[in-house]
């Protein structure tokens, strides 16, 4: 009888650690911020028409957001339109505050995945991205994308991304990487 008390108490607190496990696991999947939680948050907050208090507050919300993206799913935020139109409804200080909060994080997971790429990844997206570069230099969006970047903004986005390139970038990635940087180096001297 006693050893019949001791495998049920047994039982019923290890369906207890089990429930309380499933329910934990729930709830932190809940509470991991993905595209689509971000996006939703952008329809629902439009800047215009709040107080520059609001603004402040909002713009902070998405940049904290954004930071609790993974890699994969800040670069799907990345390219939504609602994004960018809450991109562009900032003034150029917003903006600023805006690069400020984002940056550093984003540069360290773009290192930490092109660290993880195998080299022939990592050479098809350089090789990618300088094509993008050469369409973009021909292409009519370029005068929409000096008004979005500010000179100081711009500014920003290359020391942060150098900052993490020369502390982050494994040596391999450093070399595939490098006709990248020449060509932005080379548009940034040209363009600004």
């Amino acid at each position: 009888m006693k050893r019949q008390h001791i495998w049920c108490y047994g039982l019923l607190a290890l369906a207890a650690i089990w429930i309380l496990a499933a329910a934990g696991m729930a709830l932190a999947r809940s509470r991991r911020m993905t595209a689509e939680k971000v996006i939703t948050h952008v329809q629902a907050n439009a800047l215009a028409g709040k107080t520059a208090a609001e603004r402040d507050a909002l713009i902070r919300e998405m940049a904290g957001m954004v930071n609790h993206l993974s890699f994969e799913d800040r670069q799907q935020v990345r390219f939504k339109k609602e994004t960018s139109e809450f991109y562009r409804s900032m003034n150029e200080q917003e903006r600023l505050l805006y690069v400020d909060m984002t940056l550093p994080k984003g540069m360290h997971q773009m290192m930490e995945a092109f660290n993880n790429m195998t080299p022939a990844r990592r050479k098809q997206i350089v090789n990618r991205a300088l094509n993008d570069i050469s369409r973009l230099q021909d292409d009519s969006r370029r005068e929409e994308i000096n008004r979005a970047l500010s000179d100081e903004a711009v500014k920003r986005v290359i020391d942060q991304g150098l900052k993490s390139y020369m502390g982050e970038a494994n040596a391999e990635t450093k070399l595939d990487l490098q006709p990248l940087i020449e060509q932005m180096q080379g548009i940034m001297q040209n363009t600004r």
